[in-house]
């Protein structure tokens, strides 16, 4: 069960306005005057202002506040909801916020040397078929991801790998492609995917090459190797024996 803010048991409510609360989380979170003007092109008195007129129940507008939380991925709730009226509910929004961001975050090194085309190999889903795929793909710097089919999605930087999460146009369907940041600085990179085939609806588990130009698709097959090796599909054979044990909710 998640533990939500209104959990928090504090003794004091201490902060009643979101003038005393910008300033409480200006100051947690270590942000510097000159810095808030910069990022919000502002100047830096009118940030002073901001931050010192408590008594000025004017002086802070909304779209400061909006403007401040979007800058620095501030919750909104915070300064929204009367409920959060404690330094210890603040702090445990902004704890979750920051959890949260870790899991994947910008990157700006992956991403500039991922924005443009790159073209994805791998093998088809139909064993009649003897071609490997090859698909052209764009990375936009905005971390949005489409290919020559429609099919669009974005890309999710961790620590060590990224992953592209795509919706098929026609059949609506979540392709998933994994690969390690390390590599994407190099033309060629190994990349591992999961998807559904398209014409018998199958889930399918592909290893396949990302490379930064065009190749060969008889080069591309040699460094594949054989199909069963860089390929699975379910077995539903599999799939009856988990309909076996499926129980349904009361």
């Amino acid at each position: 069960m998640s533990i939500k803010y209104q959990d928090i048991k504090d003794d004091e409510k201490i902060l009643d306005s979101n003038e005393v609360k910008l300033a409480y989380v200006i100051k947690t979170l270590g942000l510097v005057t000159k810095d808030i003007a910069k990022e919000l092109g502002v100047t830096s008195s009118l940030i002073s202002q901001i931050k010192n007129h408590y008594e000025d129940s004017n002086r802070l507008r909304n779209i400061h506040l909006y403007a401040i939380c979007f800058a620095y991925d501030i919750p909104i709730e915070i300064f929204k909801d009367k409920g959060v009226d404690s330094a210890e509910k603040i702090d445990f929004l902004l704890s979750q916020k920051s959890q949260s961001a870790t899991t994947f975050s910008t990157n700006q090194e992956v991403m500039d040397k991922l924005t443009g085309e790159w073209y994805m190999y791998s093998y088809p889903s139909n064993s009649n078929l003897t071609d490997v795929w090859e698909t052209k793909t764009v990375f936009y710097d905005d971390y949005s991801v489409i290919d020559e089919h429609d099919n669009k999605g974005t890309l999710h930087v961790g620590q060590n790998q990224s992953i592209i999460l795509k919706e098929s146009t026609g059949s609506k369907n979540i392709t998933s492609i994994t690969f390690d940041n390390s590599r994407v600085f190099y033309n060629v990179f190994l990349f591992s995917r999961v998807s559904k085939s398209n014409n018998m609806n199958k889930e399918l588990f592909n290893f396949g090459i990302c490379s930064r130009k065009k190749l060969d698709k008889n080069e591309v097959k040699k460094i594949l190797g054989a199909v069963n090796e860089v390929q699975l599909q379910v077995n539903y054979e599999m799939l009856e024996r988990i309909s076996s044990i499926t129980q349904m909710d009361d």
